[in-house]
């Protein structure tokens, strides 16, 4: 599996990992996240405490190519603290 390490704006560790071929997991330490939803209920945003703000349409970096957000997809983490979401993504050159 290929995994990055970025830092939120407080210096916790949040972590980028591959999961398919247009599927990356986030995860970090936050004690909380916001979300929000357009009107048919699908998450359109996802903001871990001290960021990534992630959005769809938004992009993120990982393995040196920048990729545009089509999705979010919250997970419950099984541990306290934890937050985490998936994203599928597409490759944005």
């Amino acid at each position: 599996m290929n995994m990055e390490v970025i830092q939120s704006r407080y210096g916790l560790d949040r972590t980028i990992e591959k999961i398919g071929s247009n599927r990356l997991r986030v995860m970090g330490e936050s004690q909380f996240q916001r979300t929000a939803q357009n009107d048919e209920g699908e998450i359109t945003m996802f903001d871990f405490e001290g960021g990534p703000c992630l959005s769809v349409g938004g992009e993120i970096y990982f393995q040196k190519i920048k990729w545009k957000i089509e999705k979010i997809e919250p997970s419950q983490s099984k541990h306290d603290g934890l937050s985490e979401c998936v994203l599928t993504v597409i490759p944005n050159y």
